[in-house]
């Protein structure tokens, strides 16, 4: 240091020098905590295999265990406050959805069966596993000429809509996402019942439906199918559904007709319904990788087995609604990038015509298993999953993702420890 008690140019660099490395030192430590909270110390066992060390070992929290103790409770409470709400907001959501429900101050009677001069009214049915892409595809589909005339009368049938409008499960679902599966599973029966009461009355009152469902139930959509065929000349009503009487036998009858074949006049005389169907088809696993995500940001989420019985139900029961249907269209969403592809179709009474490239797709996902615990367990050889190009070889087992993959192993070993 000089006379002037000014530092000189060698001491400026060597403090300098010492706060960049004290400074490196500091993030560095820091880095190694927050990593350390992530992703679990990894300890090599005398066999050379990656064990966790024990201090990776979760605890159930105390919060965790109260919720689960008394769910049970919490459940019966809030459906019993909200029970005559529910059976109102109920009534509402199905008035808005056929158009009864309206800001504007004319009177319109639209529950007198719409005069389709010049064609058949429309049941359009939307099919696919959970998670498959159908919302995607019925974006596109409303684009289409004839839809982007028709969709602002059509009544579009989702009992997802139903189970995200309802009273309880949104009383529910504002109180954590703890009990997410009970809660939708506590009102799936009332928003299904919900989507069937506004479908009956869209077809009898001759409306355009889009009816956007799993169709993973054969005699369900069957019998809707047969309803939907003979609605112009019978109006129906809704069924006792699926029953189990006491010796065990089983009754489906989900609509029956409540009144005789009528005579129509000219004027009044309704055309039969034209019916196409659109399937989304994908691999089961990028449809569970969906449904992960599309809990963690909506909050609404579905049972694994649930999703794969969805999904192998309705890819085996597909050639038999071609059958039933005047046409029908299936779209593979497998591409992470670029729209669904179609990869199968059939007009009027021709045969299903696909894309011999493509349609294998289907028949994999008709034979999974649908009691998988894991990925490993999906299929049998061959294994679509270990194919080159697909998306989890190439992206998800990607060595690039290493450190994702750790802290996604860590945080699902750490879920199913504390369950």
């Amino acid at each position: 240091m000089n006379a002037n008690m000014n530092p000189t140019s060698t001491e400026i660099i060597v403090a300098s020098s010492i706060g960049l490395i004290i400074a490196a030192a500091v993030h560095f430590r820091l880095k190694k905590i927050r990593d350390q909270r992530i992703v679990p110390k990894i300890k090599v066992s005398g066999a050379g295999q990656v064990v966790l060390g024990a201090e990776t070992e979760p605890k159930k929290k105390l919060k965790h265990i109260v919720m689960a103790a008394t769910r049970e409770q919490r459940f019966e409470r809030v459906t019993k406050n909200l029970k005559v709400a529910r059976v109102f907001n109920t009534l509402v959501e199905e008035m808005k959805a056929i158009g009864l429900v309206s800001n504007d101050d004319k009177c319109t009677d639209v529950m007198v069966p719409m005069a389709h001069k010049d064609r058949s009214p429309v049941l359009l049915l939307m099919g696919g596993g959970m998670g498959a892409g159908k919302s995607t595809v019925l974006k596109d589909i409303l684009k289409e000429t004839f839809w982007a005339g028709a969709a602002a009368n059509a009544v579009v049938i989702e009992a997802d809509a139903f189970k995200e409008s309802d009273v309880i499960y949104k009383a529910l679902s504002s109180r954590g996402h703890h009990d997410m599966l009970q809660t939708a599973e506590l009102v799936h029966q009332s928003s299904t019942d919900a989507a069937s009461s506004l479908l009956v009355t869209a077809l009898n009152e001759g409306r355009d439906v889009i009816m956007d469902g799993t169709l993973s139930w054969v005699p369900f959509v069957v019998q809707t199918i047969t309803m939907a065929r003979n609605v112009h000349r019978r109006r129906y009503r809704m069924g006792v559904g699926y029953k189990v009487d006491e010796d065990g036998v089983v009754t489906e009858n989900y609509w029956e007709q409540i009144d005789e074949e009528q005579q129509q006049d000219g004027a009044k005389k309704r055309r039969p319904y034209r019916i196409e169907l659109v399937g989304v088809v994908c691999d089961a696993y990028l449809a569970v990788i969906r449904g992960i995500r599309r809990a963690l940001i909506c909050r609404r989420a579905v049972r694994v087995n649930s999703q794969l019985k969805s999904h192998k139900r309705f890819a085996e029961a597909f050639s038999t609604y071609c059958q039933l249907v005047d046409n029908a269209r299936l779209y593979s969403s497998n591409a992470l990038e670029g729209p669904p592809k179609l990869i199968a179709w059939k007009d009027k009474e021709k045969n299903l015509l696909v894309d011999p490239d493509e349609i294998d797709c289907l028949k994999v996902v008709g034979r999974l298993n649908d009691a998988a615990d894991s990925i490993f367990e999906l299929y049998n050889n061959p294994h679509p999953a270990y194919e080159t190009g697909s998306v989890w070889k190439d992206i998800v087992l990607s060595p690039t993702r290493l450190n994702i993959q750790k802290e996604l192993k860590y945080s699902i070993q750490n879920v199913e420890r504390s369950i």
